[in-house]
């Protein structure tokens, strides 16, 4: 019998009724193989197989250099960006702000002159405390407040405060005479009752809704604002202007900056020092300038106008007290001291008045001490 015979002779035969589907699967498996062995059979697609097909993600460029990382500021445990993700990192910085658009020279310069401080201008600041007695300090302190009046007067004129301005005008007459030069100031007391009220062209700049300008830190001035530089130029000018010899020397100009500079860094010791133990020196300094000027600038308009528009009442930020730590204990020269500084390039730092003066921004109330219990 051969084969093609033996083949039609198995597929002739069907199925039982007790055959199942698996016996029908081996009946049929002889057949089946020399079938697939003429005539290859087409593979049928699974129910799996029948599936479509997905198209791989593209990859992006940035994948391809590998594999992505968290940032520096994730917290711990945080799943790592996948690969080919996107990441944007934010680092904002409290130094970079509008109002300080040259804050990397601004730093350089600020680390510049903290160096300089530190290893010169606080030692002969500290000398000149120890030598110099505090009735002589305040004396040249008063001697520059007198020579700044005038300033003060032409900047309340171009404010349109006449009254003001001739309140000045009479403290300058009556210090310069009977306070003799300035020595003393003799206007704040009775019969006269005259303060001294700070002024200048940064204030009048500013009163008249100039703003101010770029943040910068200086050598030998230090903070100040593009506004308040052009101003303090200008305030240096007025007296050598007016009175020209010998208000218009290089002696005069150099020898009134150094006991401006050491009268001040002897009354802001332990301002300075409250910075510099801040979590960022640079920022606390530039903070407390700007919040100082502007509480400066709200005192030159009237508690209606600043109620009208909205204008917060001027409190000046907290200003450190001085403690002269040199001085005998109990003495005058002892007793702490709180100074406000001077609005204008050419005065010092004056004494915080110790009544609420019209047109001066008030000191923040003293926290109170509460005993231990």
């Amino acid at each position: 019998m051969s084969t093609i015979t033996l083949a039609m002779m198995l597929a002739s035969v069907g199925p039982t009724s007790q055959d199942d589907g698996n016996t029908i699967a081996v009946r049929e498996a002889p057949m089946l193989a020399l079938a697939e062995q003429a005539v290859p059979a087409p593979t049928l697609p699974s129910d799996v197989d029948a599936r479509p097909v997905e198209e791989p993600a593209p990859v992006l460029p940035e994948a391809q250099a590998g594999t992505a990382t968290p940032p520096a500021d994730a917290p711990a445990g945080a799943p790592a960006p996948a690969e080919g993700e996107n990441v944007i990192i934010v680092n904002a910085s409290p130094r970079h702000i509008r109002a300080d658009p040259l804050s990397a020279i601004n730093v350089a310069t600020f680390a510049a002159v903290n160096a300089v401080d530190k290893a010169v201008v606080a030692p002969v600041a500290g000398n000149y405390e120890k030598i110099v007695p505090k009735p002589v300090r305040n004396g040249l302190r008063n001697v520059l407040i007198n020579l700044a009046e005038p300033i003060v007067f032409v900047n309340y004129l171009l404010q349109f405060k006449p009254g003001k301005a001739l309140e000045t005008l009479g403290r300058f007459g009556i210090n310069s005479t009977i306070g003799v030069a300035g020595l003393f100031d003799m206007a704040k007391r009775k019969p006269f009752h005259l303060p001294y009220r700070q002024n200048g062209f940064a204030n009048t700049f500013a009163y008249h809704g100039i703003g101010n300008g770029p943040y910068l830190f200086l050598p030998v001035l230090g903070p100040t604002t593009a506004r308040d530089l052009v101003g303090r130029v200008l305030d240096l000018s007025i007296v050598p202007t007016i009175f020209g010899s010998p208000f218009n020397k290089p002696v005069y100009a150099i020898g009134t900056g150094t006991v401006k500079s050491l009268n001040d860094r002897v009354e802001f010791d332990e301002q300075i020092t409250a910075s510099r133990a801040a979590a960022d020196p640079y920022v606390a300094t530039r903070d407390f300038y700007l919040k100082r000027r502007q509480a400066e600038v709200n005192a030159l308009h009237s508690a209606e106008y600043r109620a009208r528009k909205g204008i917060p009442d001027p409190v000046l930020p907290t200003i450190p007290a001085h403690v002269n730590d040199n001085a005998p204990e109990g003495s005058d020269a002892a007793r702490p001291t709180v100074s406000i500084p001077s609005s204008t390039g050419m005065a010092p730092a004056a004494p915080a008045p110790e009544a609420p003066v019209s047109g001066t921004p008030a000191l923040p109330p003293v926290p109170e001490t509460v005993p231990a219990p």
